[in-house]
């Protein structure tokens, strides 16, 4: 278990291959937060932990990082409200990634085929058709 910002950052800082696999322990959402707070530059590392929770997915979600949130866009674990924001982030990668996701709601498939973005439109298209 991973008990605060601190650990974590040493655990991914370790050389230690042991160590550094530790990164991948599970946390309180408090001390998600809490790294997200006092290291921003780790959003990714955490998206990456497969035992966030979907709150914390949410919050990564709202990140001003268009490469945190497709981290999160490829995440299958994220709510409705989660897919429903980033099926309109104003990063076309983001969009498109969200029209990838195998568990996207049908319902947010049909927004992103009117998408602006041919890509993000042609994936959505695709995905509603398979």
């Amino acid at each position: 278990m991973i008990n605060s910002a601190e650990e974590f950052k040493r655990y991914l800082q370790s050389k230690n291959e042991v160590e550094r696999a530790k990164a991948e322990d599970a946390a309180s959402d408090e001390v998600w937060f809490e790294i997200l707070l006092k290291y921003p530059e780790l959003a990714r590392q955490v998206v990456a932990n497969n035992t966030i929770s979907v709150e914390v997915l949410e919050r990564l979600s709202l990140i001003d990082d268009a490469v945190v949130r497709w981290d999160v866009a490829m995440k299958r674990r994220i709510n409705r409200a989660t897919f429903e924001r980033l099926a309109c982030d104003g990063d076309i990668k983001v969009r498109h990634r969200i029209a990838c996701n195998p568990k996207v709601p049908k319902a947010i498939l049909a927004k992103l085929v009117a998408d602006e973005d041919e890509m993000v439109s042609a994936a959505a298209k695709k995905r509603l058709n398979d």
